[in-house]
């Protein structure tokens, strides 16, 4: 990047950082997570690093975060209140931990206490004689704001400790997640607006203008940190700072450990990361102290974060980065796919270069485009997914993406049906994006019924260059299939015959091997046995279509579309050329018989106690017609799991419905009877 690019870049980050911390401690609100905060201050503090010459005595890297509003009487800190900084794995804590023994002069391993980093608002307690004199909160680290009559209405806080000691402690106010709910619950029925997170709610909560409020929000607290004390025992470590306070009356959270090996260290952050003990209340991390107080004050702090103490983040949910592309790729069924490509980022434990965009809704709703910087996370933690666009970030120059008209792999038109979210190439037989999955349905065993022309021998087909489009199948040779890997004469004769004999098949069966969208074998059938000819099937028109029983517009449409295209139409002439039957045989309807003669069902979504062809079966032996398409002539609809947009069609044109119980207790009397 260039140096005007990379300073803007800077000067980006930093208005981003600055207007969101103003939100966070002024605001008690926030619109991103605490992980995101993190992920931009540490591209802040890389690209400071990396260019010094930028950085700035007031960015937010060198000043911790926080104000006082004018609101509150104002507590200044003789000394500083400071914020921590992240590290986001073991290993990095080892790096950590190897500094300060270098800066300490002292062998590995050394000791440290493990803390819950509790999701709160931080808070200075004065005591007088064991008495609570003041309470402010952390301001910006030199100047707090004075919430005395708040905090104690916190029955949590003491207002006199056990032995008058004078000082002063640093504690965490937050808000249980059950009081949280039932906060939530009350104000929602007020119609008043709800708190994003606890974290937000005590910080509102606790910087009230009038205590009462303070007293009805519940709120807790733990204390973990004697800043100063006058006077008092003799106190060593920080393992034997929170048993004191204890002792003395403080809230102190049970779960902090004294973690005397790495090992220990180690299997503290597995326990929380990974077997968490149920909690009331949020944390988004862990602390890790150094235990002699002695080393603390030795190694002093910076400007903003102490050097003996590190908050260790557990891996974000989400993470962020940059789009460098968005690409679209083209499915086994046509649909296409866009595709952010990323700058590579860190992302519960894997490292992503690429997340879906899923559809081209999804990418208008989030108005995505190359360049911008992106919040991604990993949907049911498998597939990465974009989350939202980080507007603040968005370059000048950025444009919106614009979905592509035609397919990437073909150049055919793309279409959109009325009600879906997807785009479709119309190519279809064609398109070498869909072919293998083409080729494998073309071949199976209720289209044209190829033996031997299964899953590996298609790949092997494809692999060695025989096959670009359906047609190729009619112009294998023995020579070709015998050079192939594991074929060897009479394996290539046998797929030669079963090639040759499909060509014999009726047109239903290639009309349905054709992978038209929506046309199964019963549709295929109709059509075959309605038109008699492929010809007069690729030209009938939409309205045509659509008059046919059992054919609803849905399909008509889809129809039309397939034939619409030129490359459909020329590897149909291929076919042709090539000797594949284009007819329907003459047949005569048999009248059927049964008790459901004269009736025509449709089945849709997943039967648990039999397959669709079983079903199907049974209602054919009982006289029924079963077809594809809901039409306002379609006497029943069944449906299973997931049925999809057929029911809500059937429920549209007020067809008769029934769900699996009652089609199988229907089913069992009517063969009962039969």
């Amino acid at each position: 990047m260039e140096p005007n690019a990379i300073r803007a870049r800077i000067e980006e980050l930093r208005r981003a950082l600055d207007r969101y911390s103003r939100q966070y401690y002024l605001e008690n609100r926030s619109e991103i997570s605490d992980a995101e905060y993190d992920q931009l201050m540490s591209e802040l503090e890389r690209w400071e690093a990396a260019f010094p010459e930028f950085r700035d005595p007031q960015s937010p890297t060198q000043v911790v975060g926080g104000g006082v509003s004018p609101e509150f009487r104002s507590v200044a800190f003789q000394k500083p209140v400071l914020s921590l900084g992240n590290l986001h794995s073991y290993a990095e804590f080892l790096e950590y931990a190897a500094r300060v023994s270098q800066w300490l002069n002292q062998p590995e391993p050394l000791a440290w206490t493990g803390e819950l980093k509790i999701d709160g608002l931080s808070v200075i307690l004065d005591y007088q004689h064991g008495r609570l004199w003041r309470a402010a909160t952390r301001g910006d680290g030199l100047v707090g704001e004075d919430v005395t009559a708040n905090v104690r209405e916190i029955s949590a806080i003491p207002f006199q400790l056990s032995e008058p000691v004078s000082g002063q402690f640093r504690g965490e106010v937050y808000m249980p997640l059950s009081q949280f709910e039932a906060l939530n619950r009350t104000r929602a029925q007020q119609g008043l607006s709800l708190f994003a997170n606890p974290r937000n709610a005590a910080a509102g909560s606790l910087r009230q203008l009038d205590p009462a409020v303070t007293r009805e929000r519940g709120l807790r607290a733990f204390v973990y940190e004697i800043r100063q004390l006058e006077e008092g025992p003799h106190l060593s470590r920080q393992s034997e700072v929170l048993p004191q306070l204890a002792a003395w009356g403080f809230p102190v959270e049970s779960h902090w450990r004294l973690c005397a090996s790495y090992a220990e260290v180690e299997a503290y952050i597995r326990e929380f990361e990974e077997a968490r003990p149920p909690l009331d209340f949020d944390i988004d991390g862990l602390v890790f102290k150094l235990d002699r107080l002695d080393w603390q004050e030795q190694l002093g702090a910076t400007q903003k974060t102490p050097r003996w103490a590190m908050a260790y983040k557990f891996p974000p949910a989400e993470a962020l980065t940059r789009v460098r592309d968005i690409v679209i790729s083209v499915g086994r069924t046509g649909t296409l796919t866009p595709t952010a490509e990323l700058e590579p980022v860190l992302l519960a434990g894997t490292r992503v270069s690429r997340a879906s965009l899923h559809n081209e809704d999804i990418v208008r709703s989030l108005d995505v485009r190359v360049g911008d910087s992106v919040f991604v996370r990993k949907a049911g933690e498998i597939i990465p997914e974009v989350v939202r666009v980080e507007l603040s970030l968005r370059p000048p120059d950025a444009k919106p993406f614009r979905f592509p008209t035609h397919c990437p792999a073909c150049g055919a038109p793309v279409v959109r049906e009325p009600g879906e979210a997807s785009v479709r190439c119309t190519a279809g037989l064609s398109c070498p994006a869909q072919l293998r999955e083409s080729l494998i349905h073309f071949g199976s065993r209720d289209a044209m019924d190829i033996q031997g022309l299964g899953e590996k021998t298609v790949d092997l087909l494809l692999e060695q260059g025989l096959v670009s489009r359906v047609s190729d199948l009619y112009r294998l040779s023995l020579e070709a299939l015998k050079r192939l890997p594991r074929f060897g004469e009479l394996s290539a004769q046998n797929l030669l015959n079963g090639i040759a004999a499909s060509k014999a098949r009726p047109l239903s069966r290639l009309i349905y091997a054709l992978g038209i969208r929506f046309v199964g074998e019963q549709a295929a059938l109709t059509l075959a046995q309605h038109f008699r000819t492929m010809d007069a099937l690729e030209a009938a028109d939409e309205e045509t279509l659509e008059s046919i029983p059992d054919i609803g517009p849905r399909t008509a449409r889809s129809v039309r579309q397939f034939f619409d295209e030129p490359a459909n139409r020329r590897v149909l002439a291929e076919l042709a050329a090539l000797g594949v039957n284009m007819t329907e045989p003459e047949h005569r309807e048999e009248s059927q018989v049964g008790p459901l003669a004269g009736t025509t069902v449709v089945l849709t979504g997943t039967l648990s106690s039999m397959t669709r062809k079983e079903a199907e079966a049974r209602l054919q032996r009982l006289g029924a017609r079963v077809t594809d398409s809901v039409t306002r002539q379609t006497s029943w609809v069944v449906y299973g799991e997931k049925p999809g947009s057929k029911l809500a069609r059937a429920e549209a044109l007020g067809v008769p419905r029934m769900n699996e119980e009652e089609f199988l207790a229907w089913l069992g009397d009517l063969e009962g009877h039969a």
